[in-house]
């Protein structure tokens, strides 16, 4: 009885382990990244509301004047994970959900999870060097349209790849779409979605994918020297003016 009992916990724990190890090698990233947003939409949402503008403040999102005055620098990192409204966030974490998943599974976790990262920063720095004072950005536009123009680089670099091709053309068609709508629409970020567009096509050529090909030195440099340039100059616009 003891014997059986030891088998069936054994084979418990085993299957629990080849269920996580299954999950890890998946886009676990761009899930985790997903979870993340919709829990402190959640948060936001039992505190107060996500369109309340102190719940806002108070929890992550960006205002440059807060920024500029030093009593809010996490906040150009923080601001990714917070969203004002039901329509932002279910709009955001669709697109990052099929989008994510599949730039995830071809370049890794953790390149994919780099690339979001340090586009969303860029889009928010360039956010705080063009935005009014009190303005209230937040939402993870910046970094999503940063694994778009990873798309846009792969498409470029990669171009023998006709998937990666095609999905080139389609995620150039909507970027464009998306900058258009934001000339149309109310409250939408527009300098963020370039930034992080811009952000995350010069970044793919810097981390670079070997497992596609190799990337030439000269573009990876350049790419370095030109993202590095665009960092130092938004960020003296931003803390200048």
């Amino acid at each position: 009885m003891v014997r059986k009992d030891w088998k069936v916990r054994w084979g418990l724990l085993d299957k629990l382990r080849q269920s996580f190890k299954s999950r890890l090698n998946g886009p676990f990233i761009t899930e985790l990244l997903v979870g993340i947003n919709v829990l402190v939409f959640i948060w936001l949402t039992l505190v107060g509301g996500s369109t309340n503008i102190m719940v806002l403040v108070t929890h992550g999102a960006m205002v440059p004047e807060l920024v500029k005055n030093g009593n809010a620098l996490l906040t150009i990192f923080t601001s990714m994970f917070v969203h004002i409204g039901i329509e932002h966030i279910l709009f955001n974490m669709i697109t990052l959900y099929f989008i994510g998943r599949l730039l995830e599974g071809i370049i890794g976790h953790w390149k994919f999870l780099t690339i979001y990262v340090l586009s969303g920063i860029f889009a928010n720095v360039v956010t705080l060097a063009f935005s009014s004072p009190n303005t209230v950005s937040a939402g993870a536009s910046g970094a999503i349209f940063g694994i778009i123009g990873v798309w846009l680089m792969m498409a470029e670099q990669y171009r023998d790849y006709p998937f990666l091709a095609g999905m080139g053309r389609q995620m150039l068609i909507f970027s464009v779409l998306g900058i258009l709508g934001g000339f149309i629409g109310t409250n939408i970020n527009i300098i963020a979605h370039v930034g992080g567009l811009v952000a995350g096509f010069l970044l793919a050529y810097i981390i670079s994918f070997p497992n596609l090909g190799k990337v030439p030195t000269w573009k990876r440099s350049s790419g370095a020297v030109l993202l590095l340039f665009m960092m130092a100059t938004f960020l003296k616009l931003a803390f200048t003016l």
